[in-house]
C-alpha cells in the first residue's frame, strides 16, 4: 500500500471528517502517501440567519462563509494534520459537478485504497458515488463512520463465498488483515449455492502463510425476518 485516497467534503471543515484521519493512520502503518480530495457531495444547505446583536449597534454582521473559504479552511486543516503525523500528503479540490463521479473514479484508479466519511445509512448522492468508486476503480473502499479514526487492530471479518469478487476482496484486504490480531472468515450457508472449493478452511490456511494468526472459520446461516 503506497497511496491512500481520502474523500472529504468542506462541510466537515472544522474536523474535516474521519476519512482523512483514518487515511493518515493507514499511511503511517505502511509508510504510504495520502491524497485528500475535497469536494461537495451533498448540496450545501443554506446557512441559518444570524440573530442581530443589539449590543453591537452599528457593527457589521458577518455573513456565511463561501464554498471557496470552506475549501481553503479544509485544506489548511488537512495539511496541518499531515504535518503533525509526519505523513506525505497531496490535497486536491474538485467543484461539485455532473462529472464528479468520473473524477472520483479516475482519481481512485491510481490509488491503492479509498476512505470516505459516512453519516448514517448511505443515501443519494453519496451512495451512487461510493458505488461508482467501488465498481469503477477496481479498488477497495473503506466507509468511515463518525468517531472512528483508526483501523480496527483487534479483529477483522472476511465474508467468503468462493466467488471471484470475494477472492479479489480478500487479496485487496491483505495489507490490513496482516495487522489484525484475529481474522474471522464467515460464510452464509443458505444464502445461495456455493462452490465446494476453495472452502473457508482453505482460506484460513492461505492467510496463515501471510502470517495472519488466531484464525478461525464460522459457518453462519442467513437470518430471516417474518
Amino acid at each position: 500500500m503506497k497511496d491512500v485516497l481520502a474523500i472529504i467534503t468542506p462541510a466537515y471543515a472544522n474536523g474535516f471528517g474521519e476519512a482523512a484521519n483514518y487515511a493518515f493512520v493507514l499511511a503511517g502503518l505502511f509508510e504510504a502517501h495520502v491524497t485528500v480530495l475535497i469536494t461537495e457531495i451533498e448540496p450545501a444547505a443554506p446557512a441559518p440567519m444570524s440573530a442581530p446583536d443589539l449590543m453591537q449597534a452599528g457593527g457589521e454582521v458577518a455573513g456565511p462563509r463561501s464554498t471557496n473559504e470552506d475549501v481553503a479552511h479544509a485544506i489548511e486543516l488537512v495539511q496541518g494534520a499531515a504535518r503533525r503525523v509526519n505523513v506525505a500528503c497531496t490535497v486536491l479540490s474538485q467543484p461539485r459537478s455532473a462529472e464528479l463521479r468520473e473524477v472520483l473514479i479516475d482519481t481512485a484508479q491510481v490509488r491503492d485504497i479509498v476512505t470516505i466519511d459516512v453519516r448514517g445509512p448511505l443515501r443519494h448522492p453519496r451512495r451512487s458515488l461510493v458505488e461508482g468508486v467501488l465498481f469503477g476503480s477496481g479498488h477497495p473502499i473503506i466507509l468511515v463512520p463518525p468517531s472512528v479514526h483508526t483501523p480496527a487492530a483487534e479483529r477483522a471479518l472476511v465474508a467468503w463465498d468462493g466467488t471471484r469478487s470475494a477472492a479479489r476482496a480478500l487479496h485487496d484486504a491483505l495489507p490490513i488483515l496482516t495487522h489484525a490480531r484475529e481474522v474471522v472468515v464467515v460464510t452464509v450457508a443458505d444464502d445461495k449455492e456455493l462452490r465446494a472449493a476453495p472452502s473457508g478452511d482453505n482460506v484460513c490456511r492461505y492467510l496463515c502463510r501471510w502470517g495472519v494468526q488466531a484464525l478461525r472459520t464460522i459457518a453462519a446461516r442467513q437470518s430471516k425476518c417474518w
